[in-house]
C-alpha cells in the first residue's frame, strides 16, 4: 500500500483557508488522494450536508456536484470502514449526483462490506430520476462476483420492474367512451430507456442468473407477469383470458428480433435465459420451475414451457409434453405456434412411437385430415373460389400440420405425407415456416398482409389480379378481432406480392408473360411499384436474364404522368384505383436505373440504349412538386434535399451516374447522351426549364460533368452558374463548394466564380443555415490551390490574400481556416513533399505576422503534425504563445503533445510549457493534466541548462499560484 504523509493541523487549516471559493473547493477535492485527510475533514463537518437539487427560475433543475464526495470515492479502497460510516450517516437527498458517488464507492470496495451501502442504493432507486444507469449493471455484476446474492436480488427486483402507464386514468376514460379505441391501449414501461434497460438485464441480471438460476427465473417471471397485467385493462383481466398478444411483441422466444426489438421483449429474453440456466445447471430445480410456470396465467408462459420442453425432451419432460399435445384443440383449423411445432417435432424424433399411443396419434392425424373447412375457404375466396384452389390449399395445410409428427407417421398416412412432400415445386417447410408471413413489426404495432405467399400462390393469374384490384382496407378479411395492434393494409399486401413476384412469377415464364402482358389491368399503382422493387432486387443480385423486359416495363411506367394535386379534388394515392398516384412507381423506375449503373451491380453495356430511353423520359417529364414549387420540407430551405426527394431531379443525378457507368466499361467513350439530355434541359426554349433544386444539383455535380466532358462544361458553365441570377448562382456554387474537394481542372473553369464569390462573401455569409459554412469552405479550397501553386500567397493575383481581406471583419473565419490547415497537415502522415511543407510554413509566417490571437490559438493540430520539423513546430508554438495571451478552451490539449516531444526537445518544451502557465487564469478553469505536466516539470528542474531550469521553476510557481497543490510533490 502506498505510504501517505499525515497532514499537520497547521497544514489542514492553511489549505482549507485557501479553498473558500467554489471553484477552488472543487479543484482541491478532485485532486486530494491522501486518505489520512478524511478524519480532519470529518471533524470539521465537511461530510455533513450534501447539496440538494436546485430549481432554476426558467423551470429547469440542476443537480450540483459534491466535491467532498469525489474525495471519498478516491479513498474508498484505502479507507473503506471510514468511508462506509460517513455514507451511512448521510441524510436522504433529492440529488442523484450524490448517490452516483455512493454507487462508485460500492463498486470500489472489493469486499462484503460493499453490501452495507444497500440502504443508500435503494434510496437512490426511490428517486424519480437516475443518471448513469450503467453503474447499476456494474454493481449487480460486482455483488454477484462477491457472492452478495441477497443484495443483488434486492437491487435487481427494483431495476427490472415496469411502471404503470402514466396516462392510465385518461386511457380508462377513453375506453369507457369508445371500447377498443387505439388511444386506450395501456403502455407500461421500465424506468430506463431501452438501451439502458437492455444493458442492466444483459450485463447485470444474466450473470446473477448464472449463479442463482431458479431465484432469478422466479424474479423475472414475476416481472413479466406484472408487466402484462399493467398493460391489461381491469375488465379484460377479470374475464380470465390468457391472451397477451405476445406473438406480436415477442415473436420468437429462442432469439430476439434485433431489428425491431420491443422493450417488453428484452425482459422476456432475460426470463427465457434464466429458465434455460435452470435446465442446464440446476436440474434439481426443474420441477419447481415448471410448477411456477404452470401457475402463471398468460399465454407467454405456456409458450415458454413449450420452448423449454423442445430444448430438453427427456424422461422428466415427457409427461408434460404429452399433456400439451393432448390439450391442443386446433389441429383441423389452426396453425401451430413456432414453439409448439418445435416441441412436437423434437419430441417425436426423440421418443418415436413411445411419445403417443397409436390410438391417440391416429385420432390427431384424422383430425388434421378433416381440415381445413371448405365452407370457410369458399367464404374467404368468394368469386375467386375453385375446387382446384381448395385442393391445393388442403394439401398445403395437411403437409404443414403433419410435419411436426413426421417421425410418428406410418402406413397410409406416412405414404400420403411423403407424396405431399415430393410434389414438384412444393416449397420447403422448415421451423421458420411456422412464423407469421407478411408481417412487419413497428414498435408494438404489426402490419399484416391479408394473404400469405402460399395463399397468393393458390390463385391463378386472373384470380390474383382480380384480388389485388378488388381488395380494400375496409374489407380486412384477416384482421385480428378486438386487436387494433394487428393492422391489415395495402403496404403489407404489396410487400408480400413483391416477394411473390420475385420468387415465383419472375421464374415462371408463363406467369411472367401474363403479368407483363396484362400490366394495364393492374388498377392500383402500389402493386406496380412492388413489381419494380422486385425487379430492382433481381438486378442487385446480378440477375440480368430479363433485363430487356424490365427496361420495357419501366418505359411503360413512365408513360403514366405524375399526378397533379388540385384544391378541392381527392388526393391521388398509389393505393387508389379511382384516383391513382404514379409517383412511387416513377421513383421506383429511377431507383431501378441507379441499380443498373451502380458500380457494385454493373449491368451489361448492352442495356445502354434502354437506359438512355428511360433517362430521356425521366429527366424531362412533368414533376408536380418541382414544377408547382411544392417543397417536400416546409420549414427548411434546402434545395439539395428537395432535389434528392423529387423524381425528375433524382433522374438528373442518375444520368450523371449513367455517364460514369459507361466510362467504366468504355473509357474512351464521349458519353454524348449525358450532355445531349442536359442540353435539352438547359436550352432557353426548353419546354421543361430547370427548377431551383435541379440547378443546385447540377452545381453540386459540376466537377463530375467536367470529367465527363470538359469542353461542354466550359461551354455551359454560365448557364449552370449564372452570376446575374444571385439565388440560382448561390445554390449552384454553394453546393459545389460544400460537396466537392479542390481540383485544379475544375478551378480553371470556375476561376471567375471564385472571384465573384470573394466579391460577395458578406452576402454569402448572411444566408441562413449554411452561409458561414460556405464561406469557410471557400477559404479551404483557396488555401489548397495556393498550396498547389495555382496562385501566390500574397499579391494582386492571390485569391487567398483577397479572402483574408474580405473576412477581416469576421476573424472567426481566419481561426476556422487556420485550424483546418493544421488538421490537414496532421492528417498527412509523417511525410509530405518539401515543396508543400515549405509553402505551409510560409503561410504560417504570414499569419504569425498578422498576430491575430483568435486565429493563432488554433495551433493545436499544427503542433501535432509530424510532417513538419519538430523543432520548427516547437519554436513556432513558442512564438504563438507570445501572441496568444488568453485561451478560450477549457484545457490545453497541446500539453499532451509537448510531453511526447520532451525527450528530444527538453529546452523548447519547457519554454513552451512555462509560457502556457504564464497566461493561465484560475477564473477561466483552464486545465492542465497532472500526468502530462509532471514529467515536463521533473525533467526541466533536473536539466543542466539554467534557462531550462528557470522555465520549469516558473511553470511550477505559476501552477501553485493557481492552487494546483498536486504539483507540490513531484515524486
Amino acid at each position: 500500500m502506498k505510504s501517505w504523509t499525515p497532514p499537520t493541523f497547521e497544514m489542514v487549516e492553511k489549505v482549507l483557508a485557501s479553498v473558500k471559493k467554489e471553484t477552488d473547493r472543487q479543484y482541491f477535492f478532485s485532486r486530494l488522494r491522501n486518505p489520512l485527510w478524511v478524519e480532519p475533514l470529518r471533524e470539521r463537518g465537511y461530510f455533513n450536508s450534501p447539496p440538494g437539487m436546485k430549481r432554476l427560475p426558467d423551470g429547469y433543475v440542476q443537480y450540483p456536484h459534491w466535491p467532498e464526495m469525489t474525495y471519498l470515492v478516491y479513498i474508498a479502497d484505502d479507507a473503506p470502514d471510514q468511508v462506509i460510516q460517513i455514507v451511512q450517516s448521510l441524510p436522504k437527498s433529492d440529488n442523484p449526483r450524490v448517490y452516483e458517488n455512493i454507487l462508485d464507492i460500492a463498486l470500489k470496495i472489493n469486499s462484503a462490506d460493499s453490501a452495507k451501502l444497500l440502504r443508500k442504493i435503494i434510496e437512490y432507486l426511490e428517486l424519480n430520476h437516475q443518471l448513469h444507469t450503467r453503474r447499476f449493471s456494474a454493481l449487480l455484476q460486482h455483488w454477484t462476483n462477491l457472492g452478495l446474492f441477497y443484495e443483488a436480488f434486492e437491487i435487481a427486483k427494483k431495476l427490472i420492474r415496469f411502471r404503470e402507464d402514466p396516462r392510465k386514468r385518461d386511457k380508462e376514460q377513453i375506453r369507457k367512451k369508445t371500447p377498443n379505441a387505439p388511444g386506450s391501449i395501456l403502455d407500461p414501461a421500465p424506468r430506463f430507456h431501452q438501451g439502458e434497460y437492455l444493458e442492466i438485464l444483459e450485463k447485470g441480471v444474466r450473470p446473477l442468473a448464472e449463479s442463482k438460476p431458479l431465484q432469478v427465473a422466479g424474479m423475472l417471471i414475476d416481472a413479466v407477469a406484472g408487466m402484462i397485467q399493467m398493460g391489461t385493462h381491469l375488465d379484460d383481466f377479470e374475464k380470465g383470458k390468457d391472451e397477451d398478444f405476445s406473438e406480436i411483441w415477442c415473436r420468437r422466444l429462442d432469439k430476439p428480433n434485433r431489428d425491431h426489438e420491443d422493450v417488453k421483449e428484452i425482459l422476456v429474453q432475460a426470463m427465457v435465459y434464466a429458465c434455460e440456466q435452470v435446465y442446464d445447471h440446476a436440474p434439481e430445480s426443474i420441477a419447481a420451475l415448471d410448477k411456477v410456470l404452470r401457475n402463471q396465467r398468460w399465454k407467454i408462459f405456456k409458450r415458454l414451457r413449450q420452448h423449454l420442453y423442445a430444448l430438453h425432451p427427456n424422461d422428466q419432460t415427457l409427461p408434460w409434453i404429452r399433456e400439451l399435445i393432448l390439450a391442443y384443440n386446433h389441429y383441423s383449423n389452426g396453425k401451430y405456434s413456432y414453439e409448439l411445432q418445435l416441441m412436437i417435432r423434437r419430441a417425436s424424433e426423440r421418443f418415436g412411437h413411445s411419445l403417443l399411443s397409436e390410438d391417440i396419434s391416429s385420432d390427431i392425424f384424422a383430425t388434421i385430415l378433416e381440415g381445413p373447412s371448405k365452407e370457410e375457404f369458399q367464404k374467404w375466396m368468394g368469386e375467386n373460389y375453385s375446387e382446384e384452389a381448395f385442393q391445393q390449399r388442403q394439401r398445403h395445410f395437411h403437409r404443414v400440420q403433419l410435419r411436426p409428427f413426421a417421425a410418428l407417421l406410418r402406413g397410409k398416412i406416412r405414404q400420403y405425407f411423403e407424396e405431399l412432400d415430393s410434389i414438384e415445386g412444393a416449397k420447403v417447410i422448415t421451423d421458420d415456416s411456422y412464423a407469421p408471413y407478411g408481417e412487419m413489426v413497428v414498435g408494438s404495432v404489426s402490419y399484416r398482409s391479408p394473404k400469405s405467399i402460399e395463399e397468393l400462390e393458390s390463385f391463378a393469374n386472373e384470380g390474383l389480379l382480380t384480388y389485388l384490384n378488388d381488395w380494400a382496407e375496409e374489407n380486412r378479411e384477416h384482421q385480428e378481432k378486438n386487436n387494433w395492434l394487428v393492422e391489415t393494409n395495402f403496404s403489407a399486401l404489396a410487400g408480400v406480392f413483391q416477394t411473390f413476384f420475385k420468387e415465383k412469377i419472375s421464374r415462371d415464364e408463363a406467369r411472367l408473360t401474363y403479368w407483363l402482358t396484362n400490366r394495364d389491368k393492374i388498377e392500383r399503382p402500389i402493386y406496380v411499384a412492388a413489381i419494380l422493387k422486385a425487379m430492382l432486387e433481381l438486378i442487385k443480385e446480378k440477375d440480368f436474364d430479363n433485363l430487356d423486359r424490365w427496361l420495357e416495363f419501366c418505359t411503360w411506367v413512365l408513360s403514366h404522368p405524375d399526378s397533379m394535386r388540385m384544391d378541392g379534388q381527392p388526393e391521388p394515392q398509389d393505393e387508389s384505383r379511382d384516383h391513382p398516384d404514379w409517383g412511387s412507381s416513377r421513383r421506383a423506375v429511377v431507383d431501378f436505373i441507379d441499380a443498373c449503373v451502380n458500380k457494385d451491380t454493373e449491368a451489361p453495356i448492352s442495356a445502354r440504349d434502354g437506359l438512355v430511353k428511360l433517362l430521356r423520359q425521366a429527366c424531362s417529364q412533368f414533376d408536380w412538386r418541382l414544377d408547382q414549387d411544392r417543397p417536400v420540407l416546409l420549414n427548411r430551405d434546402d434545395p439539395i434535399t428537395e432535389a434528392i426527394n423529387n423524381t425528375r431531379s433524382r433522374a438528373l443525378e442518375s444520368l450523371i451516374n449513367f455517364g460514369f457507368w459507361v466510362r467504366r466499361q468504355l473509357p474512351e467513350d464521349p458519353v454524348i447522351e449525358v450532355t445531349s439530355i442536359l442540353a435539352s434541359r438547359i436550352a432557353e426554349d426548353t419546354e421543361c426549364p430547370l427548377r431551383r433544386p435541379e440547378r443546385a444539383l447540377l452545381g453540386l455535380h459540376f466537377g463530375r460533368l467536367c470529367f465527363l466532358s470538359n469542353d461542354w462544361s466550359i461551354e455551359q458553365k454560365h448557364a449552370i452558374f449564372p452570376q446575374e441570377q444571385w439565388d440560382v448562382w448561390r445554390d449552384a456554387f454553394g453546393n459545389f463548394i460544400l460537396y466537392n474537394s479542390p481540383f485544379k481542372a475544375t478551378y480553371e473553369v470556375l476561376r471567375s466564380d471564385f472571384e465573384f464569390a470573394l466579391e460577395n462573401l458578406d452576402r454569402l455569409a448572411s444566408a441562413e443555415d449554411d452561409g458561414k459554412e460556405v464561406v469557410d469552405r471557400i477559404g479551404q479550397h483557396l488555401f489548397t490551390y495556393y498550396l498547389w501553386e495555382v496562385f501566390p500567397l500574397t499579391g494582386a493575383d492571390s485569391l487567398l490574400e483577397r479572402y483574408y481581406s474580405k473576412t477581416n471583419g469576421d476573424r472567426q473565419r481566419w481561426a476556422q481556416l487556420f485550424d483546418h490547415v493544421g488538421r490537414s497537415l496532421n492528417n498527412s502522415g509523417k511525410r509530405l513533399d518539401k515543396e508543400l511543407t515549405d509553402r505551409a510554413v510560409a503561410y504560417f509566417d504570414w499569419r504569425l505576422e498578422a498576430a491575430e490571437p483568435q486565429e493563432l490559438q488554433e495551433f493545436t493540430f499544427w503542433l501535432e503534425a509530424e510532417c513538419l520539423d519538430p523543432e520548427w513546430r516547437l519554436r513556432s508554438f513558442s512564438k504563438v504563445l507570445s501572441v496568444v495571451k488568453e485561451k478560450d478552451e477549457g484545457h490545453y490539449m497541446e500539453v499532451e503533445t509537448l510531453s511526447k516531444m520532451l525527450q528530444d526537445h527538453l529546452a523548447l518544451v519547457a519554454e513552451c510549457f512555462a509560457k502556457i502557465t504564464d497566461v493561465m487564469d484560475r477564473d477561466k478553469h483552464l486545465f492542465v493534466s497532472e500526468d502530462e505536466a509532471k514529467p515536463i516539470l521533473k525533467a526541466g528542474l533536473k536539466a543542466q541548462d539554467p534557462k531550462t531550469r528557470e522555465n520549469a521553476e516558473r511553470a511550477r510557481e505559476n501552477l501553485l499560484r493557481l492552487g494546483r497543490f498536486d504539483f507540490l510533490n513531484l515524486e
